[in-house]
């Protein structure tokens, strides 16, 4: 079924709050403390809801999605069919359902029998995660229908891991030392550094907002501040994870004064990276970095067994830093029987096209 915001009654807020228990696989921007701002604020002129399974009093697989959207790939191409995406843009850095986990493969069969009312034949996720649980759902309820997803690409970005991680190359042990010797510069300087987790302190998320618009985010116009429904659909969100016990919101304070800030939405055993900021007056010291060297330097302490960065595969800074690795994809997935079917045909012709151009 295909709930828009007035269907999403208490009765079916509480049922979506059972399927995080259940889900197979997190993902908070599945989750009514994210989506629900998000289509109060975030889902301007569009349509947006979710897309969901409903089995008796519970439900069973859950995604949010916004629609028709009209998709453009690289080679000055175009999907040739408007599709269904999975949604909270634009903070989204994760796009896998929540499927139910006493039976994922029928939670993901169900999804993507998508109802007539769904106005597309193709259900795009971006930034779904490979080797999971989820994806082998999704894969094997494809293939029980004699079908398979399209990845029009696969991608990695970095990861920290409290077990496992590999041991670090000698670059990154040198500039892991660096770091903390610019961290002891900026207590020579400031005095005592610290790093504070501030999650329940509701004046730390005004704190950030303003922090971040007053550097260079704030000048390219990409800060939260720059848009008001991007505020508010923070604010209320942070709000909501920290009466939940799931905001991490950490700070680097020396001599009194906070030189850096980042945002985390936890994710079970693991945390997602919203978003960081750091006192350019002060950036000889790397604040910013001095937050991923905490997370290295934290080590078996942390609370978490892994920290996805959440960024572009080519982030510098975090790869440099965190040596582990996430694998993610873009997918497309057919919806509505033939016509997706025939959708997704036209969407292999076009990437194989585009690879021709590319190659």
């Amino acid at each position: 079924m295909l709930l828009t915001a007035h269907h999403l009654s208490a009765e079916v807020v509480e049922a979506w709050r059972g399927l995080v228990e259940r889900a197979v696989e997190p993902n908070p921007f599945a989750e009514p403390e994210v989506v629900l701002p998000a289509l109060r604020h975030l889902a301007g002129r569009g349509r947006a809801g979710l897309l969901a399974v409903r089995e008796g009093n519970r439900l069973t697989a859950v995604l949010p999605v916004r629609w028709p959207v009209v998709v453009p790939l690289p080679g000055g191409l175009r999907m040739p069919v408007p599709l269904l995406q999975a949604w909270v843009e634009p903070f989204q850095p994760l796009g896998v359902p929540l499927l139910d986990r006493d039976d994922p493969v029928r939670a993901a069969a169900a999804l993507l029998r998508a109802p007539a009312a769904v106005p597309a034949p193709l259900l795009l996720l971006r930034y779904f995660p490979e080797g999971g649980p989820a994806a082998a759902a999704l894969d094997a309820a494809l293939a029980e229908r004699g079908r398979a997803a399209v990845r029009l690409k696969t991608y990695e970005r970095a990861l920290w891991e409290r077990e496992g991680a590999a041991v670090p190359s000698r670059n990154r042990r040198n500039r892991y030392n660096r770091l903390r010797r610019q961290r002891e510069a900026m207590a020579d300087a400031l005095g005592p550094v610290r790093v504070v987790d501030r999650a329940d302190d509701p004046a730390a998320i005004e704190e950030f907002v303003v922090l971040e618009a007053a550097g260079w985010k704030g000048r390219e116009g990409t800060a939260i501040a720059c848009r008001d429904e991007h505020v508010a659909w923070f604010r209320e969100t942070c709000d909501r994870l920290r009466a939940a016990g799931r905001l991490e919101v950490l700070a680097v304070e020396a001599g009194g004064r906070t030189a850096a800030m980042w945002v985390d939405f936890d994710a079970g055993e693991g945390s997602l990276h919203l978003k960081s900021a750091y006192d350019e007056a002060l950036g000889e010291h790397r604040p910013g970095e001095q937050l991923l060297l905490h997370c290295v330097d934290e080590g078996g302490d942390s609370r978490y067994a892994w920290r996805d960065s959440a960024t572009v595969p080519d982030n510098t800074l975090f790869n440099q830093l965190w040596s582990g690795r996430r694998t993610l994809s873009t997918v497309l997935v057919p919806l509505h029987g033939p016509l997706g079917s025939t959708a997704l045909t036209g969407a292999r012709w076009l990437q194989r096209l585009r690879a021709r151009r590319t190659g």
